[in-house]
């Protein structure tokens, strides 16, 4: 057959599908829009909260799609949104208007008033039809300013307020993608910066145009003001000098995971972030050298035992450690024998300061030390196990129904609230992130919730503010908990299982991080040496006993550029009076 009959028979094939998969997703997103109307219809006869509603609601989503909630949120936006914009609408279920066009015609009109998308609409879904999404807002941008150049210009500033911000997210790799949220001018101004910085070493230098542009953001964040070439001309390079009199650099300020094996050199095992993300153990050897050590007892947990029940508590108290029962068949082990599962934090102990690692890389390791990371398929058989018993018993009350943790004795912080600093250390040690399924909020930025509630007029009924009844929860998933919107339990070796009113289960397994955030440290802003003896900008430029503007003809200014004239001013004359005082201070004395 001809290459080009079949190819575009192919292509043929694929603008069907592409076609379909528009209608299903479309469908999809009338499902959210149905399961938004039954909430808010229900709230609505028990007389709740409508915001309640719609927070259970987008955590229902979520968990159904096992997508995260920013994932959701954009998808209740547009399924909010296209009830005002029919025409999208229309085209979207009709399959004309793939998702990702859909998504930035809901979100650049989400702030536009009934009048302007009754005006504008129907050019921007003409635009969508042969832009790409990146030339698509530039136009709806473009059309909305032209229409109604003071709702956009309110819709940008409201904007500013409330989107504003900068997320690292992990890639590919190894790799990190930083995102910054600004305004177009502010976007324009820091291409500008990055593409100068960029441009200060000479053509001989072996990194590329985007490696140069990340290292000079990089050098930037440090207050650099040039990069270092890395050619090999030396002396002779044409950028040779452009470099020098910065300020050096500051040390890493990282927290870094790394098994105590891993950091004597006898296993190749990886170092991890507090968020996960594997790093090359060579490399934090070499910075472990220079940082702060603390060390963290943890063990593994067996999960899987054919003579041990899903419920068996694992020592609760201070009891006797049972006797190993026969693994399982089929259970992952390690060349020790020991079944790969969990991993449990038994506390931590003191910060240190640097130390000398000695180097047992060339001893041979006797037998290989379990894996710092537990066994994929044990967890997957561990939560399998689970869930069938859920679906025989959804009303199981788990492992502590008392949320006592199995003590008889509270201890005497347990009958407090708020969880002292030690606990909290080991639950978002327990916990990398959000307990609610799915949800990926770091454990240091989560409130500390109480599996069984605390009891404020009766501490010692109620659930103890001890680790075993401890999670981390965002606010959102913490308020759906606290409405009673999902309910969770825990069950043996720290797993939560998660039940919504519409019975939704999913199970969350505890997954080992770092205890707390690093603190970052304030760097003192250098202050240039003020030349007194030279004449200021008001000796200058204003006659000799004129007064600044005052703040009323500031306030009582109506242009932009009027005020902002007078503020310049008014910071002038400061900066004068504060020269006259240090010249007063370098006055020879009266004799």
């Amino acid at each position: 057959m001809d290459t080009d009959v079949c190819v575009a028979g192919i292509l043929g094939v694929l603008a069907r599908d592409a076609y379909r998969e528009n209608i299903e997703r479309a469908r999809i997103v009338e499902s959210v829009c149905e399961v938004i109307e039954f909430r808010l219809a229900d709230a609505e006869r028990r007389y709740g909260d409508p915001s309640d509603a719609h927070r259970e609601a987008l955590c229902e989503i979520a968990t159904a799609l096992n997508i995260s909630l920013d994932v959701a949120r954009k998808l209740v936006g547009v399924a909010e949104r296209l009830n005002w914009m029919p025409l999208t609408a229309i085209r979207f279920v009709c399959g004309t208007l793939d998702y990702t066009k859909v998504l930035v015609l809901t979100s650049m009109l989400s702030k536009a008033s009934e009048d302007t998308i009754r005006a504008i609409e129907h050019q921007c879904v003409a635009a969508a039809e042969r832009l790409n999404p990146r030339s698509l807002r530039k136009r709806i941008w473009h059309l909305w300013m032209r229409f109604d150049e003071d709702e956009a210009t309110r819709a940008q500033h409201e904007s500013t307020k409330l989107d504003a911000r900068v997320t690292v997210d992990p890639k590919d790799h190894g790799m990190a993608q930083l995102t910054a949220h600004m305004t177009d001018l502010q976007g324009a101004e820091a291409e500008q910066l990055i593409s100068e910085i960029a441009d200060t070493v000479c053509k001989n230098d072996p990194r590329s145009r985007p490696q140069l542009r990340v290292d000079g953001l990089l050098a930037l964040l440090h207050g650099e003001h040039a990069l270092e070439c890395t050619c090999s001309t030396g002396a002779d390079c044409p950028a040779a000098g452009l470099a020098d009199g910065q300020p050096p650099r500051r040390g890493h300020l990282l927290q870094i995971m790394i098994g105590v094996e891993t950091l004597l050199g006898l296993t190749a095992e990886p170092a991890s972030l507090p968020d996960g993300i594997a790093l090359n153990p060579e490399v934090v050897r070499t910075l472990a050298g220079d940082a702060r050590w603390q060390a963290i007892l943890t063990e593994l947990v067996t999960v899987l035992e054919a003579s041990r029940s899903p419920e068996t508590p694992d020592n609760p108290g201070n009891t006797a450690e049972p006797e190993p029962a026969p693994d399982e068949p089929g259970t992952p082990t390690t060349p020790g024998g020991v079944p790969l599962a969990l991993m449990r934090v038994l506390g931590r102990g003191r910060s240190g300061p640097a130390a000398v690692l000695p180097d047992f890389s060339c001893v041979a390791p006797i037998g290989t030390p379990p894996a710092m990371l537990p066994d994929e398929t044990a967890l997957s058989r561990y939560a399998a196990v689970l869930s069938a018993m859920v679906e025989q018993n959804p009303s199981h009350p788990g492992v502590f129904p008392d949320g006592h943790g199995g003590l008889l004795v509270p201890p005497a912080a347990g009958l407090v609230y708020r969880p002292n600093t030690v606990t909290s250390a080991l639950v978002r040690m327990a916990y990398r992130c959000c307990a609610f399924p799915g949800c990926e909020v770091p454990a240091e930025r989560c409130e500390l919730d109480h599996i069984v509630p605390f009891d404020h007029g009766s501490p010692e009924a109620g659930g103890w503010t001890i680790a075993s009844n401890l999670q981390p929860l965002c606010t959102c998933h913490h308020q759906a908990k606290t409405a009673r919107m999902w309910t969770a339990v825990m069950h043996a070796h720290g797993a939560i299982v998660w039940t919504s009113r519409a019975g939704i289960v999913r199970i969350t397994l505890p997954e080992f991080a770092l205890p707390t955030t690093v603190h970052p440290v304030r760097r003192r802003k250098r202050v240039p040496a003020i030349d007194h003896t030279s004449e200021t900008w008001w000796e200058k430029n204003i006659p000799e006993g004129q007064d600044p503007p005052t703040i009323t003809e500031q306030r009582a200014a109506t242009a932009n550029e009027a005020r902002g004239r007078i503020r310049k001013i008014r910071r002038r004359f400061r900066e004068h009076k504060a020269i006259l005082r240090i010249r007063e201070q370098h006055q020879p004395p009266p004799f």
